[in-house]
């Protein structure tokens, strides 16, 4: 039906924006479907392997430190948990940090050793001393920060089992 107002000026065909929105949303949404999907979901999936493999490194490291070579004065408090527990990556974060940040330390106050890992010993003493000066209900929140100190270049490994087994 037409509108007085269409008899001087008709209405323009809409087929033509609608090919030319086509023509541009085809394309995007092609490479949005078929690139950036993909992508993100490997992004994803690659970041849940790398932390299950992480995981499963610590449980069995945490497994055969109890296990193998365990010292009760140094060891206590985190094999207790790790005894108990199926999973100790999952359930013995906190302990498993407090001893490794405890470990690194060690490690650390060999002058040599700090000076071939300055940034990563640096990181650690840091964390360590935020981590003494906290009240006891926050010691497990500042303890958290001992992530940061891995992922450094200079990031030194925990102590071998064996080491650790010889009293080291």
């Amino acid at each position: 039906m037409a509108i007085l107002a269409h008899l001087d000026d008709p209405p323009r065909d809409r087929g033509r924006g609608l090919l030319i929105g086509l023509a541009i949303a085809l394309p995007c949404a092609g490479l949005f479907l078929f690139w950036l999907i993909p992508t993100l979901v490997g992004a994803v999936l690659g970041g849940a392997r790398d932390l299950d493999s992480r995981l499963r490194a610590e449980d069995g490291y945490m497994q055969t430190l109890c296990g193998e070579a365990m010292d009760l004065a140094r060891d206590e408090q985190l094999c207790s948990c790790v005894l108990g527990t199926e999973f100790p990556s999952l359930d013995c974060q906190a302990p498993f940090r407090h001893w490794t940040l405890a470990r690194q330390q060690e490690t650390c106050s060999d002058p040599e050793v700090h000076k071939q890992a300055l940034s990563f010993c640096s990181c650690v003493e840091a964390v360590a001393g935020k981590v003494d000066a906290a009240a006891p209900e926050a010691k497990d929140a500042e303890v958290a920060a001992y992530e940061n100190c891995m992922v450094l270049p200079d990031a030194l490994f925990l102590p071998a089992i064996d080491v650790l087994a010889s009293g080291g």
